[in-house]
């Protein structure tokens, strides 16, 4: 069997597929398997990805998101180690390495690094943001809390156990974009344990260039995408709700209720009246909800302050960095 394989869902990306599958195959730890599913890309992306031969697999299939697709490569994955990478992102050359030690070492079932917002062209790599999750979250409560107060993580920036996967099942296909929020919760659920790798990082790129799916991000997707992620996993956490931290309580008390303040401005649908979280909303201060709310929006505000939500130790410079980027054959360039 297989270490370790990484997945990449493709859509109508042929000018950049190319450099992250590259990406994964110059690391110090070569995967033993590449596999790329492409969602019925309109542009040459399977030319390109071809171009590889058979150090990639190559999945085609018609467009249905990247749930489907990230489920194509998972059935189709030998690995017992799974790095779901996105078709525009980029990865320190230790990344594999120093994850796959560390599950080894530790024995938990995933392993999470930093990872920066930046632009990348010409092989130079410019940070935009804070380095994010430069340390881990504080062990003052469970994964699952933090998460529930707003903090996350993207996939990209992660190497799992395959077998945790498969206690969680695999990806919902009716999500989108919050797919990956609701795959998280899951894989929480069936007692995933974290180890946090400082030594590596992952670039995430900013663009415009095609997503994964054509049907579009707009606002009211969006909304009724978040709604139907809340309406899911309130029923899935419905008995953890019960022990949750007055913090944990008061912060996702707020999101809910400034995405229901959302909807009710769009005439978009809510949630129900019998919901867990509707529950949580009338058992938790008004107050403390309308503090928290007006906290976040000042923190916004803030220049140079990352909202949050995923940055646990963020660094504001990205210098402690430049070694990793230097290593990749890039250049370093601070945008801060």
């Amino acid at each position: 069997m297989a270490a370790i394989s990484v997945i990449i869902p493709s859509y109508n990306r042929a000018t950049i597929v190319g450099e992250t599958i590259e990406n994964m195959l110059s690391q110090s730890l070569p995967p033993d398997e590449i596999i790329v599913v492409d969602d019925g890309s309109t542009d040459n992306s399977v030319e390109v990805v071809a171009s590889f031969g058979d150090k990639v697999k190559l999945i085609r299939q018609t467009n249905q998101g990247p749930g489907a697709a990230r489920n194509a490569g998972l059935k189709a994955a030998k690995g017992q180690f799974i790095q779901f990478m996105d078709s525009d992102d980029l990865a320190s050359r230790n990344k594999l390495e120093i994850q796959f030690n560390a599950l080894n070492k530790t024995g938990a079932d995933f392993a999470y690094s930093p990872w920066v917002h930046c632009l990348i062209k010409n092989k130079t790599i410019q940070f935009t943001d804070a380095v994010l999750q430069a340390d881990p979250v504080p062990a003052t409560r469970p994964m699952l809390e933090w998460f529930l107060a707003g903090w996350s993580l993207v996939f990209q920036n992660c190497l799992f156990r395959r077998s945790i996967l498969d206690k969680a099942g695999i990806y919902r296909t009716d999500l989108m974009p919050s797919e990956d929020s609701e795959y998280f919760v899951r894989i929480l659920l069936a007692g995933a344990q974290p180890v946090h790798t400082p030594g590596c990082i992952v670039f995430y790129r900013e663009h415009d260039l095609h997503k994964i799916t054509a049907s579009g991000t707009s606002e009211k997707h969006r909304a009724d995408d978040w709604t139907n992620f809340l309406t899911i996993t309130g029923d899935q956490l419905q008995d953890h709700l019960k022990g949750i931290k007055s913090a944990t309580r008061i912060a996702l008390a707020a999101s809910v209720q400034q995405h229901l303040d959302f909807c009710a401005k769009r005439n978009l649908k809510g949630l129900p009246s019998n919901h867990p979280y509707i529950q949580l909303l009338s058992q938790t201060n008004k107050t403390l909800i309308k503090a928290w709310i007006l906290y976040k929006k000042i923190r916004r505000k803030m220049k140079g302050s990352p909202d949050n939500h995923v940055a646990f130790g963020a660094r504001t410079s990205g210098e402690a960095y430049t070694k990793l980027v230097t290593e990749m054959g890039y250049q370093y360039v601070s945008g801060r």
